[in-house]
């Protein structure tokens, strides 16, 4: 009788076992579906406040909801990690668009892309096969530099290794950030005091010299080419400062800012 009443509690007790474990194991199934599904829906949210990127607040606003997503995120898997590093290259992105456009003197400039930085080392950690992580740390890195030339030089081995990386990751017929690499390789190498390499400067210029979406690689191009052929130095600048920025509305910030500093430095010389 005793063995039958502790039989009859053992399996009430593994029935109530199996009910809980179903139970939470539902309410996490339950969790993780409904939290997959807000951070998706505000990763979209953050990229609508960063294609608003021309207001200073809707910059920070894209910042905080990266960041916001990145808490939400487990770190129990590949996917996972590769899912981090995508909202950690869009942080160092933001950070790096913050710094160049927002900022108001280098120690606010060198603070954004310190941390911009540091975003991108962070992402290449998670997916080392992500050409973003190394291409946003080492624009943050270089512009940095271009602040603190101590601090470049302390960290230009880490500058030129993301570069190899990412020229390797790129891909040719869609190459990243409006042909990034190649425009940031180009400005590296064009030759300035003490420093440079004009074979390899051109090398990657001709790479990108069907790029003109973005005013940057023009500017690199006017710059590079007026070392060795000044009339064609001058036919891109004037493209720069002539352009119809309407005709390409998701790089119209920086291509507003762009031309405004190109006439600057160029419009007396071409009139």
């Amino acid at each position: 009788m005793k063995n039958l009443i502790m039989m009859k509690k053992i399996a009430l007790f593994s029935l109530s076992m199996w009910c809980i474990w179903t139970l939470n194991g539902s309410y996490t199934m339950a969790g993780h579906t409904s939290l997959n599904i807000d951070i998706n829906k505000e990763f979209k949210n953050a990229r609508k406040l960063y294609n608003r990127r021309e207001n200073r607040e809707s910059l920070k606003s894209a910042i905080e909801t990266y960041q916001n997503v990145l808490k939400q995120i487990p770190d129990n898997s590949e996917n996972c990690n590769k899912k981090k590093a995508e909202v950690l290259i869009e942080l160092s992105r933001c950070y790096f668009k913050m710094a160049e456009y927002h900022a108001t003197c280098n120690d606010e400039k060198a603070a954004w892309f310190e941390t911009g930085e540091a975003y991108g080392r962070e992402a290449i950690s998670l997916d080392p096969q992500n050409v973003g992580g190394y291409y946003w740390m080492a624009q943050n890195l270089g512009e940095h530099g271009s602040i603190s030339k101590f601090y470049f030089l302390n960290k230009k081995s880490d500058f030129e290794e993301a570069l190899r990386k990412a020229e390797t990751l790129d891909n040719p017929q869609k190459p990243y950030d409006y042909s990034g690499i190649n425009r940031t390789l180009a400005a590296y190498y064009t030759p300035r005091f003490m420093w440079g390499n004009l074979d390899k400067a051109l090398e990657y210029a001709k790479k990108m010299e069907d790029s003109p979406r973005y005013l940057n690689n023009l500017s690199v191009l006017a710059d590079l080419y007026w070392k060795s052929d000044k009339e064609k130095a001058k036919k891109y600048a004037k493209c720069a400062i002539n352009a119809d920025l309407s005709q390409f509305p998701e790089t119209q910030f920086e291509n507003s800012f762009q031309q405004k500093k190109l006439d600057g430095k160029w419009g007396k010389l071409l009139k």
